[in-house]
């Protein structure tokens, strides 16, 4: 064999040594790359189906009686009010409430009040919570109603009503009692809905266990 000449086995191995390592970084890269995705796909997967989203709540008003002036009236101010749970972030994980009361009220004025069933929404869905209000008096106080006749005609007939809705507790919450701060619109469709504020809340929805 001629001095200086490696067999050709050898140049084959020399060529494998000098690629090696730029051959294992890659493979190296490329592993992690593939391991850092498939966790964040899982993670993303876990949120989605196990994970907990805060419920939004809004609330209508179907029907109302007793709205007049008090010396016409023959009924008491009377709302059926529903209240709307948007538990459809939550795929596997239904929403239980602990009622307790309701305040209506007109800028500022309280017109009736009632209380809150206890309710559990399904995973995946938006339930409805009905329930009454009502006051002892039959009617409106004069001015009271000269103020709610004069904004439905000056805004088309929408009237703003707040809704103050208490819980004991919400699922997520534990047994810390929350206020829903909502707005409801009488003889109107204006853009909605109006998702009420939740005041008095823990800072973070703790999820419970499934039940």
């Amino acid at each position: 064999m001629a001095a200086g000449l490696l067999p050709e086995d050898d140049d084959d191995r020399r060529d494998l040594l000098e690629r090696s390592p730029c051959t294992c970084a890659e493979c190296v890269g490329f592993t992690t790359g593939v391991a850092l995705l498939s966790t964040l796909v899982l993670l993303f997967i876990w949120n989605i189906l196990f994970g907990f989203v805060d419920p939004e709540f809004w609330v209508k008003v179907p029907g109302v009686e007793g709205l007049d002036r008090s010396v016409d009236a023959a009924a008491a101010p009377t709302f059926n009010i529903t209240l709307r749970v948007n538990n459809e972030g939550n795929w596997y994980r239904k929403i239980c409430g602990k009622g307790d009361r309701v305040d209506v009220s007109y800028e500022g004025v309280p017109l009736a009040h009632g209380e809150l069933p206890d309710f559990c929404v399904p995973p995946g869905v938006v339930g409805s919570v009905p329930f009454v209000a009502t006051s002892e008096g039959l009617g409106l106080p004069g001015e009271l109603y000269e103020r709610m006749e004069r904004q439905r005609r000056r805004r088309g007939e929408r009237v703003s009503l707040v809704v103050r809705v208490r819980m004991h507790g919400l699922t997520g919450s534990g047994d810390w009692p929350l206020l829903l701060w909502c707005t409801a619109v009488l003889h109107g469709r204006p853009p909605g809905p109006f998702v009420c504020p939740i005041l008095g809340q823990p800072p973070q929805f703790v999820p419970l266990p499934s039940m």
